[in-house]
């Protein structure tokens, strides 16, 4: 019998592999595993099985547990003569541009594998092989490429076209050779053979074909050779780690957070704590600008001062982690998020990233590997100065939303270092202004960096005007700058579903049964 239920996801091909699961009578958890599988292939540069992520889980009747699958650092390093770190420079929209760094000396240990085997073995009930095939298919049938992925592409075009591999997956027939790469386009077909093998072969072997077997081989093989620090000593030692999640009071129900060494969890709870103990007004007022933006830009301050230590929460917070974060390189490029609720009261919440992407392929699997090293805010004391053999921490920000009427949401977001404030808005969207799911995701934004205050159209401009923060950025219209929250809901009585894909990041939401009237 089919399972009721709702996902949101950010491509439809990824929403449609979760639908498929729940329409097979799988539970949220099968339906999740199928989503990230999915979205490696459908987003990939946002999501891939050489990156990491998080997924925070709500089993029906048990507590919420947060599944800690994110990069760690190598656990040696190499002379520097001997990496392959090369800069390439990004181009967002309006011109701008940012450094990136590429090739094997910017992977660091992936664990996006391992979290699907471990997620698997806990809390699914159907076979991988099955759970698997909708990303198979994809990979091998093709799937035409939407204007949103090939916008995520654009950006990053120096990255795609690093390597022969890369170019030979993103890149148009016959432009293969670096001189004339060029980029595949809106509505082609994009087949990824490879992949499809590689995603066939983990599905039958498991995470030991990964990270013991030939897939972990040729990947050690091509690191050393081309000037990378993983080793199988990397990849032998990795493990998923099972956090408590945090948990924070609203006003109407409670939110449930990831923990350290994740730095995005903290913040928003500091921000929903600073926003419970502050009169906001009504949405969009004058007191509401004020407050938020004055959160906001206190979240900024406490990030900078503390690198978002667990102290700004609770005495008993800061003795049980304060040690996890202050030393941990900080990771938070592209993200992609997944949502599943189901009729049973599970809960899955799933953030993947593969940071801006290495330009390295695993040779012959497709499997692109991530660039976490390479980030420029891993060390204010330069590149390659990290710790070695630690988790690396990360904005993503998967959580639970736990009414006190007994509904239940499952929220997330991609956005880098917007998605605290991303998060934090939707939350109290959703909590303090009781907004329904779709009006919470689809309301304007506020996002505030440093001293300057960046804000969404749809806010009355005369209050704008009068804010204490006058350092302000007014967009002409909604953008993926302000994330992309893709969220699911489920009521206390498991009768009633509702499910949001944000539009700023090509959302997409698929409702199996009964739907809110």
């Amino acid at each position: 019998m089919k399972t009721h239920g709702a996902v949101a996801a950010g491509h439809e091909v990824t929403a449609q592999a979760a639908a498929r699961v729940l329409d097979d009578g799988g539970n949220a958890f099968d339906a999740v595993i199928a989503a990230m599988w999915a979205a490696c292939v459908a987003e990939p540069v946002l999501a891939s099985l050489g990156g990491g992520g998080f997924v925070m889980a709500r089993p029906a009747g048990e507590p919420p547990r947060l599944y800690d699958f994110f990069v760690e650092t190598p656990l040696d390093k190499r002379g520097r003569e001997e990496l392959e770190f090369e800069s390439r420079m990004a181009t967002f929209a309006g011109g701008v541009t940012q450094e990136f760094h590429g090739g094997y000396g910017s992977a660091a240990t992936p664990g996006v594998v391992a979290g699907l085997f471990r997620l698997h073995a806990d809390l699914a009930g159907l076979p991988m092989a099955q759970l698997a095939e909708p990303a198979i298919a994809a990979a091998r049938d093709g799937i035409e490429l939407n204007a949103f992925q090939r916008y995520v592409m654009g950006i990053v075009e120096p990255l795609l076209g690093f390597s022969q591999e890369s170019r030979a997956i993103f890149g148009k027939a016959g432009h293969e050779h670096q001189a004339e790469f060029s980029l595949i386009d809106e509505g082609t077909l994009h087949k990824q053979p490879d992949l499809a093998s590689a995603i066939d072969y983990l599905a039958q072997t498991g995470a030991d074909g990964f990270y013991r077997g030939d897939l972990g081989r040729a990947l050690v093989d091509a690191s050393t050779t081309c000037g990378g620090y993983l080793t199988d000593a990397d990849l032998a030692s990795y493990r998923v780690l099972v956090r408590d999640p945090l948990l924070v009071a609203g006003r109407n129900g409670r939110f449930v957070l990831n923990p350290p060494p994740a730095s995005g969890g903290v913040l928003v709870g500091f921000g929903l704590k600073l926003a419970r103990q502050m009169g906001l007004g009504s949405f969009g007022s004058a007191r509401y600008l004020e407050a938020v933006s004055r959160i906001l830009h206190a979240t900024g301050l406490v990030r900078g001062e503390y690198g978002a230590s667990p102290a700004i929460l609770s005495d008993e917070l800061c003795e049980r982690y304060q040690s996890l974060i202050g030393e941990r390189p900080l990771s938070q490029r592209g993200t992609t998020h997944i949502s599943v609720v189901d009729q049973h009261g599970n809960l899955a919440a799933a953030t993947l990233s593969n940071g801006s992407s290495s330009g390295r392929v695993v040779p012959k699997t497709g499997i692109m590997m991530n660039n976490m090293l390479g980030e420029a805010d891993l060390s204010t004391e330069g590149f390659h100065n990290w710790p070695c053999g630690v988790r690396m921490t990360s904005m993503m920000t998967p959580a639970l939303y736990l009414g006190a009427d007994g509904s239940s949401v499952a929220l997330g977001s991609g956005g880098s270092s917007r998605i605290r404030s991303t998060m934090l808005q939707v939350m109290l969207n959703i909590d303090a202004f009781d907004m329904t799911l779709h009006g919470a995701v689809s309301a304007p934004r506020l996002h505030v960096e440093d001293d300057l205050l960046s804000v969404e159209p749809g806010f009355d401009t005369a209050l704008l005007d009068s804010l204490s923060l006058e350092n302000q950025q007014r967009w002409d219209t909604e953008d993926m700058f302000f994330g992309g929250v893709h969220a699911a809901k489920v009521s206390a009585d498991g009768n009633t579903f509702s499910a949001v894909g944000d539009a700023r990041r090509n959302g997409h939401h698929i409702i199996i049964g009964s739907e809110p009237s």
